[in-house]
């Protein structure tokens, strides 16, 4: 994840903390040519407080903070923080307007997601749904459209891929689910009675479960083993529509799909490439 998003997102922060969080978010440039010091009688804390900071960010102190920062810096300063993206197009704009204020939309989604990445749970994911006898992708509403294109893409390298719709369906698959599955919840805020059920009985049963979410914090995180994170800068249900939720989820999909395609590249294109000439010899 972006040190960013991390220092945006990273919970039981004290006061004195978010003040150096604050002061960073708001003068990254100025903050990397600051010695510990300096940033200490900033922002009105002790140097304790500073490297307790680091500790809670599993960072090692300050230096690696600015490398992090460092290396981070110009994906952060390019994510527009006042792009309205529950209402991008507004009342009597021309079509060019709209068009686009939705390619804005889209810009600023694929950057806050990519942004939200956490590269060692990506790993970890990829490298447990590889191990997985069976990938099941849990979800509802306009996001199965986009599970069943994720199925799609997996069956043409040859991997199964179950995505139950109907409600007693997902209840079913769930309870004869076990560790040798991998389930893929996918819940914008994890508000739904049904998720949340699911997740239980998946976690009871000993499944492994990699969740699809928002950074919003909910009691489905504490029963995921892995966990990336949509583009969370829409409002759950005040909104136009959810342009950003959609492509964010679009592209995290793709991301899993690639990841496990680059695992055996060779073989899975070869074997795509296979299914498609016996598709086309009769």
């Amino acid at each position: 994840m972006n040190i960013f998003n991390k220092l945006i997102n990273t919970k039981n922060l004290t006061n004195n903390e978010k003040q150096i969080v604050d002061f960073i978010l708001e003068n990254p440039n100025e903050f990397l040519n600051m010695s510990s010091d300096t940033i200490c009688k900033e922002c009105f804390v002790s140097t304790t407080t500073l490297y307790r900071l680091c500790q809670k960010l599993d960072i090692s102190g300050l230096s690696e903070l600015k490398v992090k920062i460092s290396g981070s810096i110009n994906s952060y300063l390019k994510e527009n923080k006042e792009f309205d993206f529950d209402f991008p197009v507004k009342q009597n704009q021309t079509h060019y307007e709209i068009l686009t204020k939705i390619r804005e939309d889209y810009d600023q989604t694929i950057l806050s997601t990519f942004n939200l990445f956490n590269l060692d749970q990506l790993k970890l994911s990829v490298k447990a749904m590889k191990k997985a006898k069976q990938i099941d992708v849990y979800t509802s509403a306009g996001n199965i459209f986009f599970a069943e294109n994720f199925k799609f893409q997996m069956q043409e390298i040859g991997v199964n891929v179950n995505v139950p719709i109907e409600e007693y369906n997902q209840r079913l698959v769930a309870s004869c689910s076990d560790k040798t599955h991998i389930a893929i919840l996918i819940s914008f805020g994890g508000r739904g009675i049904l998720v949340n059920k699911l997740a239980k009985i998946l976690k009871n049963n000993g499944t492994p479960i990699l969740l699809i979410s928002s950074t919003e914090e909910n009691a489905m995180m504490a029963l995921a083993d892995y966990q990336l994170y949509l583009c969370s800068n829409e409002n759950h249900y005040n909104k136009i529509s959810s342009f950003s939720t959609r492509l964010s989820l679009l592209y995290i999909l793709d991301i899993l799909f690639a990841c496990y395609f680059e695992t055996d590249y060779d073989n899975n294109l070869k074997n795509k490439l296979s299914y498609y000439r016996k598709l086309t010899e009769f």
